[in-house]
């Protein structure tokens, strides 16, 4: 499987930016009862959708903070960009394996905060959790996000894009 990690990918200001606002007080954050599927019974999760599917545009008022990381991915078109945050759990706890979605397409898994919690490509290929982290792949691939132990939770950012 080809993919791709760059570490440091944003300068500090611009990830202190982006880190403050998803892991601030004021952040809106949303229920969801299963992760990997909608009918999947494997935990849960709060998430944060910044670009929408349905609709196709932009959802959220805090839109414009992923600029540097759109700026570095150049992306033709978005599908679906939005922020994870997987609560702590006394266990890492591995979600089921998914694709999001069925056809070929650009993804970029962006990690806010460093924890022992990671993302597995192909049951095989563990990336772990790094704040500032990009992990380049196709996400139409088999993989699985984890929750934490050693966090409050482990928050990320998934963009979907050409």
């Amino acid at each position: 499987m080809k993919y791709k990690i760059i570490d440091n990918a944003l300068p500090q200001q611009e990830f202190k930016k982006i880190k403050d606002l998803l892991l601030g007080f004021y952040f809106p954050w949303f229920y969801n009862p299963s992760v990997s599927q909608k009918t999947a019974k494997d935990g849960f999760y709060f998430n944060h959708v910044f670009f929408g599917v349905e609709p196709h545009k932009i959802n959220s008022d805090h839109f414009d903070v992923l600029q540097p990381i759109l700026n570095l991915l150049k992306p033709r078109a978005v599908i679906r960009i939005k922020a994870n945050f997987y609560p702590q759990t006394k266990n890492i706890e591995s979600h089921e394996q998914h694709s999001d979605y069925s056809y070929a397409h650009k993804g970029a898994l962006f990690s806010v905060n460093a924890c022992d919690g990671y993302t597995l490509l192909k049951k095989s290929i563990k990336i772990d959790s790094k704040e500032n982290r990009l992990l380049l792949f196709d996400p139409s691939t088999p993989h699985n996000s984890t929750t934490c132990t050693n966090e409050q939770g482990r928050v990320n950012i998934n963009f979907n894009y050409f």
